[in-house]
């Protein structure tokens, strides 16, 4: 395996690019560690926990204080809700009100509910509705994985 390094100082944010010919064990190392980077500290009655952002379901602001609902425990954050979505919407989460987020890659199904409102099914069971006023941006965030994975199956 090759390495190499640059340094450029105009860049606005680091960057790790990883070019291989296949996945295998020191690829999916190097991934994991890299992974690890995005991990989350949440906190509950039970103490405190490293949180991957893929086990995270939604985000909801309840008294001021950002929640992450995995499948079945809650976590609070210490983020805001806009920090949050500016470090990891690339992970999939998409606003759904003034207070919520939800992750899309934990979403089942849509159906549509009273008022334009969008009733959303997660994996997990859970009933969402996605404010009217954030369906626009929602769908955009559907379609755009839908490109994406459209384009890695051809």
């Amino acid at each position: 395996m090759k390495i190499q390094y640059w340094k450029n100082p105009a860049l606005q944010e680091d960057l790790v690019d990883v070019h291989y010919r296949e996945e295998n064990e020191t690829i999916a190392v190097i991934r994991d560690f890299f992974g690890s980077f995005n991990r989350i500290t949440g906190k509950n009655e039970n103490g405190v926990r490293k949180l991957h952002p893929d086990s995270i379901y939604y985000l909801e602001v309840v008294d001021r204080k950002l929640f992450a609902c995995l499948e079945t425990d809650v976590y609070e954050l210490a983020y805001t809700l806009h920090r949050f979505l500016d470090l990891f919407s690339a992970n999939g989460f998409v606003r759904i009100g003034k207070s919520a987020a939800v992750n899309v890659y934990k979403v089942g199904s849509i159906q549509a509910d009273f008022n334009m409102h969008l009733r959303l099914r997660l994996d997990n069971g859970e009933i969402l509705i996605l404010n009217r006023s954030y369906k626009k941006s929602f769908l955009a965030a559907l379609q755009h994985i839908r490109e994406v994975c459209h384009e890695t199956d051809s």
